[in-house]
């Protein structure tokens, strides 16, 4: 699709922002409920959804509409994840069952122009859905999301493209509902909801035994007197952490994040008030994505740094060298690719709302070691380097959020002319 086609979906002017320096800044452009949800792993191909169709997006092709598929909303769940690789987008078509359209969780492949496999379902439906797909893994191997049984109860569940086949996610709470909102990279650890039997959605993990059945968890802030912690959202690659809503009654209301050795974490607290929400974690757990305050209303979008804290999105975007625009708002952070250097989400400012890509990438020809400017790396960034050591600042070539051994590795192996 080209791009003049692709503006039914994203209708307002595209806004690009770029840095001689270092990263840039896309916003899509202004459209309501659109959403840029995850990343590649180096971050060149973006899915997405808005009101009407599921959608990827390169610099090059702007937004590609996927056809036929039908975006969350309106009874169908889900959010649209793309493959490492960039090829496999995970969404919700409709399928014929029995003379029967219903939507089901489906994988498009971008090459070929298609919906393969559908992931398939029970048989039943609730509204339009018969499943839907909420997160998968970075080769599509996994995936998981919610599945309608018959009488409209719902179960989470993960499908294995090896078995083509659907595991259920049993409920701590006899006949109630669950959801699995992400998976880990081996497939092995799911987080999500189990509703309780007051509709209060808890935090549940996940863990496949050696039959291959998934043992549930339901998850507490471990005080003397427990209390429930609401759904967990994310989960690190690496299957050891996932992090989630947080509550009014805990903390403040503060996003937090869990592992089976530490229990839970607060990430400690917000720099705005309300009920903070994390979205999107890093393969081990140490980046976390949040929004603090509400969505988008009068939300703001975070990144939390294990040892650092919470630093907001513009000014995370600036230690990279882009320059947010006044009036800009990174404010719903969703996603990060798997290099760490491109985050998703959406934005708002006077245009309304829109989805943006913010890729922290170095520029063709920038040079990250001249601290000083001069299109040279030499003794003065070192001197700038070592001044700021230990601190987080413009110094943090490898944007870790603190000036340390890596950093100067950098330094030196940059040193001379800029190219």
């Amino acid at each position: 699709m080209n791009r003049a086609i692709a503006a039914i979906a994203i209708a307002a002017p595209a806004l690009f922002i770029a840095s001689a320096h270092a990263g840039q800044l896309f916003l899509l452009g202004a459209v309501p409920y659109s959403y840029a949800e995850s990343a590649s792993a180096n971050g060149s191909v973006v899915s997405g959804h808005d009101g009407n169709r599921d959608w990827y997006w390169t610099q090059d092709s702007w937004v590609t509409l996927l056809a036929n598929s039908v975006p969350p909303g309106q009874g169908v769940g889900g959010v649209p994840c793309i493959t490492n690789a960039g090829t496999l987008v995970s969404c919700s078509t409709l399928v014929d069952l029995n003379t029967v359209l219903k939507t089901e969780a489906s994988l498009y492949d971008i090459n070929n122009v298609s919906y393969d496999p559908v992931v398939g379902s029970l048989g039943y439906n609730c509204d339009i859905e018969r499943d839907g797909a909420w997160d998968m893994n970075p080769t599509a191997s996994y995936i998981c999301g919610l599945v309608w049984n018959s009488g409209c109860a719902a179960s989470g569940f993960v499908w294995n493209s090896t078995t083509d086949a659907i595991k259920l996610l049993p409920s701590v709470y006899f006949y109630r509902p669950t959801r699995a909102n992400g998976i880990s990279d081996d497939g092995s650890v799911v987080a999500g909801w189990n509703d309780d039997y007051t509709g209060w959605r808890q935090a549940c993990v996940w863990k496949k035994n050696a039959a291959g059945n998934y043992a549930a968890t339901a998850l507490t802030n471990g005080a003397a007197t427990p209390k429930k912690l609401s759904e967990a959202d994310a989960i690190s690659g690496d299957g050891v952490w996932v992090a989630g809503l947080g509550s009014p009654s805990i903390d403040s209301g503060a996003p937090w994040r869990w592992s089976a050795a530490t229990g839970y974490q607060s990430l400690g607290a917000q720099p705005v008030s309300g009920v903070g929400g994390a979205t999107a974690m890093n393969a081990t757990g140490t980046k976390v994505l949040c929004y603090l305050g509400a969505p988008l209303a009068i939300g703001e979008g975070f990144i939390w740094i294990q040892g650092r804290g919470y630093v907001a999105l513009e000014a995370y975007a600036a230690e990279f060298g882009v320059t947010i625009p006044d009036g800009v708002h990174l404010a719903l952070p969703l996603g990060i690719s798997a290099d760490e250097l491109v985050i998703t989400g959406t934005a708002r400012g006077n245009f309304g709302t829109s989805p943006f890509v913010l890729d922290l990438h170095p520029s063709a020809g920038s040079c990250l070691a001249d601290l000083n400017g001069d299109n040279t790396v030499n003794g003065a960034d070192l001197g700038i380097l070592l001044g700021d050591w230990g601190q987080a600042t413009a110094s943090d070539i490898d944007g870790n959020g603190v000036v340390d051994g890596a950093d100067l590795g950098r330094l030196l192996g940059a040193w001379g002319p800029c190219p």
